[in-house]
């Protein structure tokens, strides 16, 4: 299930429940909620419900990734998570990170 804020002010994308969001990323529910006890995602929340932008989904891919492929535990993926990005540290101009494939895969999901 999914839910359209775009009728509220910086509210644009869906937003995802949490099982339409472990579908999506084929996990569990209870895996979000401990990546979310954890601090490594803060999905929006109404009442005991939680609901995953598609910036928190992009975020969550990487999680899984860092989880899964790259064998990092929790501490580890905060360490990658917290580190500073490359564009950042190099100072990217826009134009150069619209032709970075690590940008257009990782962007501004932090």
């Amino acid at each position: 299930m999914s839910i359209d804020h775009s009728d509220k002010p910086g509210r644009g994308d869906m937003l995802l429940t949490i099982g339409s969001a472990a579908g999506l990323l084929r996990v569990c529910p209870a895996t979000l909620r401990i990546w979310e006890r954890k601090g490594l995602v803060h999905p929006r929340r109404l009442g005991q419900n939680r609901f995953y932008s598609g910036q928190d989904i992009r975020r969550l891919r990487i999680i899984k990734d860092l989880i899964q492929k790259k064998r990092l535990n929790i501490e580890g993926v905060k360490a990658v998570l917290g580190a500073p990005r490359c564009w950042d540290v190099k100072k990217c101009l826009p134009q150069h990170r619209k032709s970075c494939s690590y940008f257009m895969r990782h962007g501004p999901a932090q």
